[in-house]
């Protein structure tokens, strides 16, 4: 067993400590690092509940061995290709996310010309990342109206011309003669604080919609959608 490589047997446990026992083994899981573990039940409700807590970040496999028994091997999500076109949106998310943050820590530190450079690059890409979503997925796949009998395709797109108009507010707010942390950075606060929000909303309302059509689709479909959504994120 590598240095890299965690071996977890978790046989002889309860049940009931199986979601726990887990979770402190995997929650500070490394790039480049996996952690096997043996259950002697399925462990599919464990982990699909867990990868909900954390994020999305874990992928695995499992396979079931003699004496019902099941080994599963977990990754972090970096660590192996995505599977699907909503499995790189939320690749995604996470990726622009980590450059906002970037920028806010960039900006707390007075270092306002990188700040500003990595924001032009935040705003490239979350047009590209919009691009996907409103002309590949939403013109595309109708979705049906929430409990207010409010469409969720629109509610996204009027939040994402709002994100928009902020992340061009903080990019003029950057150019300004006087710019500073303290001018700036209440600027960046509100802006993460409605990315968040807006995210977690599109992950649990749109993206299972956008699951359920696209598996209905014909496979040669999905993979043309599947590599034109590749080539526009990395673009």
């Amino acid at each position: 067993m590598t240095a890299d490589n965690h071996f977890c047997d978790l046989t002889g446990h309860a049940s009931s400590q199986l979601q726990t026992s887990v979770f402190y083994e995997i929650k500070d899981i490394s790039r480049g690092e996996t952690v096997t573990f043996l259950f002697a039940e399925d462990p599919a409700i464990i982990l699909h509940s867990l990868n909900l807590q954390l994020r999305n970040n874990l992928r695995w496999e499992v396979s079931e061995e003699p004496g019902q028994r099941w080994r599963a091997v977990i990754h972090r999500a970096e660590d192996v290709p995505p599977v699907d076109v909503l499995d790189m949106l939320k690749r995604d998310h996470k990726r622009l996310d980590a450059m906002f943050s970037q920028v806010i820590h960039l900006t707390d530190n007075g270092q306002l010309e990188v700040a500003h450079a990595l924001m032009r690059a935040f705003s490239d890409g979350l047009r590209k990342h919009l691009l996907v979503e409103h002309d590949m997925l939403a013109r595309a796949i109708r979705t049906p109206p929430d409990a207010q009998g409010l469409d969720p395709s629109a509610a996204m797109v009027q939040e994402h011309n709002e994100i928009l108009n902020q992340s061009v507010m903080i990019e003029a707010s950057f150019e300004e003669q006087d710019a500073s942390n303290t001018s700036v950075g209440p600027l960046l606060a509100i802006l993460a604080g409605y990315l968040s929000k807006h995210e977690q909303r599109e992950e649990a309302t749109l993206f299972p919609v956008w699951t359920g059509a696209l598996n209905k689709a014909p496979e040669q479909a999905r993979t043309a959608l599947f590599n034109k959504v590749m080539e526009t994120l990395r673009d």
